[in-house]
């Protein structure tokens, strides 16, 4: 009889890839990144290379105040829009009328702590299944409502089979892929009019990165081609 010794290391590898496709797989998503072992670490998604004159215009929601002006404002134009749990238990009627008028809807994420993967996803399952009751399909946008997420956090969405979404710095100076973060209804239509004499147009982040053509992976996107 033969025998087969497994490090430690290994072990612990395996046992994370097996964990992520099983996660992916209860989510309804599919495991679009894989674990890298160098030690350069984890970033968001900001923008794609894209070939498309796009931008992408993004949302966080927390209260109910400004929901309809900005539905009224983006009439023309595609959005994304980043759900807090608070608005999501309060306002689901409010969340379904903003997908249904075509907007892309995403998981606006509250906490500031470093979390595990198991933890995480006891968070997002949650999340990401009261969202498909309220919309009727699965998300698979998430954003930190923290700066200073730390790579870990990013690696385990990534390893989740997720997009982790952030914006460029600065919505002033902005380009063709750029995902940028719409703070308050007076900038943003001086930003869409901006927007519309660069020569570019609005798609929302999931077009953005996957219907442009690019896959995702632990470092961010790339072009298939």
């Amino acid at each position: 009889m033969r025998c087969i010794i497994l490090r430690k290391r290994r072990i612990v590898t395996l046992f994370n890839i097996i964990i992520a496709v099983i996660v992916a797989v209860s989510l309804g998503i599919t495991v679009i990144a894989v674990e890298r072992s160098d030690s350069q670490g984890f970033s968001p998604i900001r923008r794609v290379d894209s070939e498309n004159e796009v931008v992408a215009l993004t949302v966080n929601v927390y209260e109910n105040d400004d929901i309809d002006d900005y539905i009224r404002v983006f009439k023309n134009e595609k959005a994304t829009f980043f759900i807090s749990e608070y608005f999501q238990e309060t306002y689901p009627e409010k969340v379904k009328e903003i997908s249904e008028n075509g907007y892309s809807i995403g998981i606006l994420l509250d906490s500031k702590e470093s979390c595990s993967k198991n933890e995480l996803y006891d968070i997002l399952s949650v999340r990401i299944e009261r969202m498909a009751r309220i919309i009727g399909r699965n998300v698979d946008l998430v954003r930190f409502n923290a700066e200073n997420c730390d790579s870990s956090m990013i690696k385990n969405i990534y390893a989740l089979g997720l997009f982790p979404i952030q914006w460029k710095d600065s919505a002033d100076d902005f380009s063709n892929g750029d995902i940028l973060l719409i703070t308050d209804l007076s900038s943003s239509e001086m930003l869409m009019k901006k927007t519309a004499a660069e020569g570019l147009t609005t798609a929302t982040v999931n077009e953005i990165i996957i219907k442009s053509g690019f896959k995702v992976d632990c470092n961010g996107t790339q072009s298939i081609e």
